[in-house]
């Protein structure tokens, strides 16, 4: 019955922004009501062609029915995946007791079809809760909209910090390394000053491009088994170039380990490395790393001889607060870090170091097949 509609999508002045909605139901009487009611609402346009228009009418949410549904589960996998936010899918089931998706999906037979059912209604439709359900689904819409909107702005940022602002500061350093030669003791002390600069920028730009990396995985984002002392040993031994004037110690052995994460793991390093350096105001800074093993993880200290950050403020450094990195003490490497680590089912926390400085303590799961 739902492909044999031939009214031409009903539009009507409106004073507000429109949310398109395609009714495919089999169940006439529930079209019906559903059609009948959304002519008389400002917010909704009402998108024509049941079934048979799921594929390629232009609409920013639909309504089927369990029958509708399964008659069409490919066409509605294929047009969520490709659109650019969430393309929501209201589901009117014709049995009461399913009341919610959790419900819905235990008494289904394809449980797989869970990921395509934003809402679940039961008939007989009542106004007030039809109303509900799908302003939340507008409201869902809309946000999805704005977050792949913002992922645009971001992609575009990462590629030019990639490229343009990279460039141009690796210029500038090398520039500065050359005119060293050149200057007496006062215009060394420039110079050096000029380096550290150059080099925090690019290693600003850097993490901002590995943020955005991350941002564009999946929300489970896949994980395998990384080799803990050789991605922690190759970090340290870069930052000793990098810092010549810094310490680095490891105290004790590095296991010879692996540990669940990716290829962004390196990052979670380097940004605590060069945190540890670059925010220490000791004559000669000193970074200790100490690795622990426990029985599931590993855990990954990094100290500083600093001034440390007082417990107060080591939520917003990390960006846990309800500012988030807008806080003006989070930055944009510790959250990285923070929301790495997470990812790969480990933690960080802030503690004060034996030096007095603060002490990063960073726990992984421990892969124990990658041992070798």
């Amino acid at each position: 019955m739902t492909g044999n509609c031939s009214e031409s999508v009903e539009r009507s002045e409106k004073s507000v922004e429109t949310t398109r909605v395609l009714p495919a139901l089999a169940n006439a009487g529930n079209q019906r009501v559903l059609r009948k009611w959304m002519r008389g609402q400002d917010e909704y346009e009402v998108v024509s062609g049941g079934g048979d228009a799921l594929a390629t009418a232009e609409y920013d949410l639909c309504v089927l029915d369990e029958c509708t549904f399964r008659q069409n589960v490919s066409t509605v996998r294929n047009r969520r995946e490709a659109e650019s936010g969430i393309l929501p899918v209201l589901l009117v089931s014709s049995a009461s007791e399913f009341e919610s998706i959790d419900s819905w999906t235990r008494h289904t037979v394809d449980r797989d079809l869970w990921d395509l059912v934003d809402e679940i209604l039961t008939p007989p439709i009542e106004r007030v809760e039809l109303r509900r359900r799908l302003e939340n689904l507008r409201r869902l819409r809309a946000q999805s909209i704005t977050v792949a909107q913002t992922t645009e702005q971001l992609l575009l940022l990462n590629r030019i910090t990639r490229h343009d602002i990279q460039n141009e500061m690796n210029v500038i350093t090398g520039w500065a390394g050359e005119l060293e030669a050149h200057v007496d003791d006062s215009g060394q002390e420039i110079c050096t000053r000029i380096l550290d600069s150059s080099r925090n920028v690019v290693d600003l730009t850097r993490a901002v491009r590995e943020f955005v990396d991350m941002l564009e995985m999946d929300d489970d984002p896949k994980l395998d088994t990384v080799d803990l002392e050789a991605a922690l040993r190759d970090e340290i031994s870069k930052r000793r170039s990098l810092f010549e004037g810094a310490e680095f110690v490891v105290d004790g052995e590095i296991p010879s380990l692996h540990v669940r994460g990716n290829e962004l793991l390196s990052s979670v390093f380097r940004n605590l490395l060069n945190n540890a350096v670059q925010h220490n105001d000791s004559e000669t800074p000193r970074v200790t790393v100490t690795v622990s093993e426990r029985e599931r993880s590993i855990v990954v200290t990094i100290g500083d001889n600093g001034p440390g950050i007082p417990p107060d403020r080591r939520d917003a450094v990390l960006g846990r607060t309800e500012a988030g990195i807008d806080h003006p003490s989070a930055g944009v490497g510790l959250y990285l870090v923070d929301t790495l680590v997470d990812g790969y089912g480990g933690g960080v926390r802030m503690t004060e170091s034996d030096e007095g400085g603060t002490a990063v303590v960073v726990t992984l799961p421990v892969i124990r097949g990658g041992r070798r």
